[in-house]
């Protein structure tokens, strides 16, 4: 099964359904996988219908949730609590509130030794202050966290794989292109050029087409040189061979600068054609 783990105050990692593997029950526990922790999950009858999820990491550090319909922490909020494991204090004294939008209460951590208090035990009492929280049966734990542990050795297993394969490949590079030119190649090659942004063919239109020059059906071919900033931006325009019509060069360096642009880099100069054709 895949539980729906935590994701509040105790940093904990949700599971990714799409990875996680099915976990069969165990003593009567739903049992699931997370990307760093195991759990383990009880319902009662009772009161509310409390919830009991155990969660046991790599490490066997231990977190458990217990949840409630009828209970009101505050989530973030701590809480002065004491645990009680067949009937014996436990270490700990202290809990986080939770909530989601069904039920409400408490994230609580505990060392490596709860895992195997918690599967030898009967039955887990917790006391706020003089006030009994709740008393949980522990009935299939053993078996339950028999499972667990399964699990966590799979996690681990998959770890180790993946820093496994990991370093057979630690040796190349993730991304050997991240800077776009080395100095070495700058020297070699010269310095990178700016690239237009869009093809300088939709620079102009036949919208932009002068309407004189149009009316006498005058064509011709502009040879320009763009001076282009680092920045992309054109800042000068130069006619290096007339089309021979004095207002298709005119409008060739007055619109060009305006519409051409280009990805930056470093200060250039571009040159190109402008090929005027009568609309059709």
């Amino acid at each position: 099964m895949r539980l729906p783990f935590l994701a509040a105050t105790v940093a904990l990692t949700a599971v990714n359904p799409a990875q996680a593997r099915d976990w069969p029950d165990a003593g009567g526990w739903s049992v699931g996988e997370g990307t760093e922790y195991c759990g383990m999950k009880q319902e009662y009858e009772g009161k509310g219908d409390t919830e009991l999820l155990l969660l046991l990491g790599f490490d066997g550090d231990v977190v458990i949730s217990v949840k409630n319909s009828d209970w009101s922490p505050i989530d973030g909020q701590k809480y002065d609590l004491e645990f009680y494991l067949n009937g014996t204090g436990y270490g700990g004294g202290s809990a986080v509130g939770d909530a989601d939008e069904y039920k409400k209460g408490f994230i609580s951590t505990f060392g490596s030794n709860f895992a195997q208090d918690f599967a030898g035990g009967s039955s887990l009492a917790i006391y706020r202050g003089d006030t009994l929280v709740d008393k949980l049966s522990l009935r299939g734990s053993a078996a339950g966290m028999a499972m667990v542990r399964r699990c966590v050795a799979a996690l681990k297993a998959d770890r180790d794989a993946a820093a496994r394969e990991k370093a057979r490949f630690a040796h190349i590079a993730d991304n050997p292109f991240a800077v776009e030119q080395t100095a070495e190649e700058k020297a070699k090659f010269g310095e990178p050029k700016p690239q237009p942004r869009t093809s300088p063919a939709a620079w102009l239109s036949d919208a932009d087409y002068p309407s004189r020059a149009q009316r006498e059906e005058r064509a011709g071919t502009v040879g320009y040189s763009l001076d282009v900033a680092a920045d992309g931006r054109v800042i000068g325009c130069q006619i290096t061979k007339s089309s021979g019509h004095a207002d298709l060069d005119e409008a060739t360096c007055r619109l060009l600068p305006r519409r051409a642009r280009f990805v930056g880099g470093n200060a250039f100069r571009y040159e190109g054609e402008q090929v005027w054709r009568l609309p059709q």
